[in-house]
């Protein structure tokens, strides 16, 4: 864990959370079994535990934002051979008393509804809408007001097939990851379970503890009741 501090004085506390496979696969099946991703269910209970532990006014209004792979949203779709960045972001808000009190399954279904939302015709306007504002659509560097939420998914990326000479990557880890709010979801370790997800979080270090409990207290409700 690396203590930062964020220009407001804030402090900030980056920290990577290690799930083993069985706990995404149980936040699925809490949510609708295969209907529903790892990374709808994981974000959804992420939102949640964020909104309760962070000290917001109930009142307050939260967003969570997270990329989309647009690649064969399209029409035409992107060729197979494209390299390079195709995502557009996209958000869903709601009250923090609303995301708090609200169950899993509602909240992972409302996020996997704004993912299916994404089609040619919302590309396009999106592109339309940045050129015509000219409005550089790069990420904000920095970090995020506390009612905001950012998630970025490298799932499925082929991170620890690099081999220098010296075997596997034994683990994978952004680089930097001080600004505050922002979400890193990728898989394990590299060991070939083919289901443990690392999640590379930096919040407040004010509520990272209750975080990580709440975070972990799911799981075990989950699994348990799964008995």
């Amino acid at each position: 864990m690396v203590k930062l501090c964020e220009p407001s004085g804030v402090p900030l506390r980056s920290e990577a959370f290690l799930v083993s496979k069985d706990q995404p696969e149980a936040l699925k099946q809490a949510c609708g079994g295969r209907a529903v991703s790892t990374f709808c269910a994981l974000t959804a209970h992420i939102w949640k535990c964020v909104s309760t532990t962070r000290p917001m006014p109930p009142d307050a209004t939260t967003r969570l934002t997270f990329l989309v792979s647009i690649r064969r949203k399209l029409a035409p779709p992107l060729p197979t051979g494209y390299f390079g960045n195709a995502v557009i972001r996209v958000g869903v808000t709601s009250e923090v008393r609303g995301i708090v009190s609200e169950e899993l399954t509602s909240v992972a279904s409302r996020i996997k509804g704004t993912i299916r939302r994404v089609d040619d015709e919302l590309v396009r306007s999106a592109i339309d809408y940045f050129e015509l504002a000219e409005r550089d659509s790069r990420p904000a560097q920095g970090s995020l007001p506390m009612t905001e939420l950012r998630v970025v998914s490298w799932l499925g990326m082929p991170i620890y097939d690099t081999d220098f000479g010296w075997g596997r990557p034994v683990m994978m880890m952004r680089a930097e990851s001080e600004r505050g709010g922002r979400v890193y979801m990728m898989d394990g370790d590299g060991d070939g379970d083919g289901g443990s997800v690392r999640i590379i979080m930096c919040l407040e270090a004010t509520i990272i503890k209750e975080f990580h409990d709440m975070l972990y207290a799911k799981f075990s409700d989950l699994i348990r009741s799964s008995l």
